[in-house]
């Protein structure tokens, strides 16, 4: 009996770590219902939720509550350090080197940054279109021109 206790609590810990890295909750169930909360409260509750009920495997395999089909993992930490940090980063697209712009590389696994800074000073107009540009606006075209 121990040992059916001792196994069910560590798939429960494995199940429970694999939905705390991606987006904080994943997808599922209690992402749903904990939607627009903040506060690691609301976000254990979420994965706990996507955990039991195993929501988050049929979010991914069914493509509701909250999957996304196609998404880059780890794309969340590019969008919110771009959203963060907007400014410095297009200052330092603009010279072609600096703190912001080399996190950045870090970010998408950038492995020739020299390459990289180049591309996307050069397309600088193209990556801050207008002053009212948009986080998700900028990675689009960033990763556009990374593509290239």
């Amino acid at each position: 009996m121990k040992k059916i206790l001792t196994a069910l609590l560590v798939l429960g810990f494995v199940v429970f770590n694999t939905s705390v890295f991606a987006d904080n909750t994943g997808c599922g169930l209690g992402t749903l219902v904990m939607q627009g909360k903040k506060g690691k409260v609301f976000e254990i509750l979420a994965v706990t939720t996507n955990s039991t009920f195993a929501s988050q495997t049929f979010a991914i395999t069914s493509g509701t509550s909250g999957y996304k089909e196609g998404a880059t993992i780890g794309m969340r930490n590019i969008e919110n350090f771009v959203a963060m940090n907007m400014d410095n980063l297009a200052s330092d697209i603009a010279k072609g080197n600096g703190e912001y712009i080399d996190t950045l590389g870090d970010l998408m696994g950038v492995e020739d940054k020299a390459s990289f800074n180049q591309k996307l000073s050069s397309n600088f107009n193209t990556i801050y279109s207008s002053e009212n540009v948009t986080s998700t606006e900028v990675v689009s075209s960033i990763f556009q021109i990374a593509k290239s």
